[in-house]
């Protein structure tokens, strides 16, 4: 990641980052994760039975809280193809009652919405339900990180209010 990045990241600012530490091994910089207190988005979505109302309405609110943090990092100058969306990789704060992200170890380039549809569909079950319905739409229009976090919230309204 460029350096100006990874200052960021240390300087602990940002609140869309999954907080870590940081240190010089041999000249090169290490970070470790401090992520007691943070969900795993994936580790949720694969113990949650699918179909079940409320944990998917958990999961989209977390997937919209994941597109407004990409946003959040672009507004502190990160660069859209350090921030990660390795399913792997994104971590939900409940206090925060936010997704918190990590910067790549190497750029990818493919615009958000590619990227995002693809991290939804790794997470399993519910998350290729939103994956087919997002791609679906994506079909139709532009969606980018704030369309994409609108779109999440208006499904969930939805969902709650039918029932």
């Amino acid at each position: 990641m460029p350096d100006y990045m990874r200052r960021l990241w240390q300087s602990r600012l940002c609140p869309a980052l999954v907080p870590a530490g940081f240190y010089d091994d041999f000249g090169q910089i290490r970070s470790v994760l401090k992520t007691e207190g943070l969900i795993r988005i994936n580790e949720y979505a694969r113990s949650c039975p699918d179909g079940i109302e409320g944990s998917f309405c958990a999961l989209l609110h977390m997937l919209a809280s994941t597109a407004d943090s990409f946003a959040l990092l672009q507004q502190w100058l990160a660069a859209p193809e350090w921030i990660c969306l390795d399913p792997e990789s994104l971590f939900y704060s409940i206090s925060a009652e936010r997704t918190l992200l990590l910067f790549c170890e190497k750029p990818d380039p493919r615009p958000f919405a590619e990227r995002f549809c693809e991290t939804c569909d790794a997470l399993g079950g519910s998350g290729q339900l939103i994956a087919a319905r997002f791609s679906d739409l994506c079909a139709c229009r532009v969606l980018e990180e704030k369309g994409t976090a609108s779109f999440l919230r208006g499904w969930r309204r939805e969902i709650l209010t039918v029932h």
